[in-house]
């Protein structure tokens, strides 16, 4: 017979086994034991000519976003590519126009709760420098030329038809903005260095509504005032004069993710979150090392990130976090591992993407 005392032994045991823990263990064995990630799109990269493109860096996938619904949306050199159903069929976006080099995660960007909008920031294009799609990738409206394009960008995701971008240009590096969604461009810092390697360059740049902007400034020079672990801004007046707002977040990822009105930022010590770009607060521990992310479910509560070793997922807003699996790194990535860093979570059918630099798309069916 099962006394009150073993019961309580039983549940102890099922909790530890299956529960959220408050701090994650991110060298420690993932929970899927069995990982075999599949490739599922290089026959069609092949198909389309995406492989034999040159230089290699602009073959096959060059940036991807995953719908919570379980659509795959990536760019290739060829233009947009769309799968409905988890990889198994792919099909071409007609006169999508949104062409380039992108394969860092930072280099697009999806509105959560999820309704179909999202976006492409590129360089080397032949049209612009990426666009943005109000319907699920189906259709997309490119941006106006900017030199030779975006390095990355955030976007404005609190009006239907977003018209504030804010970023970075790619080679030379200068600062750059948009008040009329991508159709013309502004550079305030041009002037300054030529070179365009200035300090703006190392900065993570996000947008928190059309006037109010943040950046967070990394390493700057030390002293009573700049402490060595970096600084976050906030300007009220799209980025003509800034204020410091915060100095104990080191953060990682180069752009913000939007769920409405509320932004996340992946950081050093977790993910972080504001409603102003003012007061940042940190959602819980346990993800310390966060680097990519985070990717939405079905609610709020609900999403996965990705540290350099883990997978991590909260089912409570970040307060506590479980391992899910081992980031994956793409074999067949561009050069070397450091161009693997698009990742996505299709949160209906509980499946992982990876993919990076002229490599394909790979998935992960937990």
């Amino acid at each position: 017979m099962v006394n009150d005392a073993m019961r309580l032994a039983l549940v102890i045991v099922l909790v530890l086994q299956t529960g959220f823990v408050g701090a994650a263990d991110k060298d420690a064995p993932a929970v899927s034991n069995n990982e075999t990630w599949e490739n599922v799109s290089a026959a069609f990269t092949k198909e389309i000519g995406a492989d034999d493109i040159q230089p290699p860096h602009m073959q096959r996938c060059l940036g991807m976003i995953v719908a919570p619904t379980g659509d795959v949306i990536i760019h290739t050199y060829n233009g947009v590519c769309l799968s409905k159903d988890a990889g198994a069929h792919w099909s071409v976006v007609a006169d999508s126009k949104v062409t380039g080099v992108g394969g860092k995660e930072s280099r697009s960007s999806i509105a959560y709760p999820y309704d179909g909008r999202m976006a492409f920031f590129l360089f080397d294009g032949t049209v612009g420098p990426g666009g943005i799609s109000l319907d699920g990738g189906q259709t997309w409206k490119p941006f106006s030329q900017l030199h030779r394009g975006l390095e990355f960008a955030d976007i404005d995701w609190n009006t239907h038809d977003p018209q504030t971008i804010y970023g970075l240009t790619h080679e030379p590096f200068f600062t750059a903005s948009s008040k009329d969604g991508g159709q013309s461009w502004q550079m305030p810092y041009k002037d300054k260095e030529e070179t365009g390697k200035g300090i703006e360059s190392n900065y993570c740049m996000g947008v928190i509504d059309a006037n109010t902007l943040t950046r967070y400034r990394p390493n700057p020079p030390t002293g009573p005032t700049n402490p060595p672990g970096g600084i976050l801004e906030r300007s009220t007046d799209a980025g003509q004069t800034w204020t410091q707002v915060a100095t104990n977040y080191q953060v990682l990822g180069k752009r913000p993710v939007h769920y409405g009105k509320n932004v996340y930022w992946t950081t050093a010590q977790g993910v972080i979150t504001t409603i102003t770009g003012k007061d940042w607060t940190l959602t819980g521990p346990g993800a310390e090392g966060v680097r990519y992310g985070p990717y939405f479910g079905s609610s709020e509560q609900e999403f996965v990130v990705a540290t350099d070793k883990m997978f991590l997922k909260t089912q409570d807003g970040g307060k506590t976090w479980k391992p899910i699996a081992k980031t994956y790194k793409a074999p067949d990535v561009f050069k070397n591992l450091a161009y693997c860093c698009c990742f996505g979570w299709d949160s209906t059918h509980n499946i992982l993407y990876a993919s990076g630099l002229a490599a394909s798309v790979y998935r992960l069916k937990l």
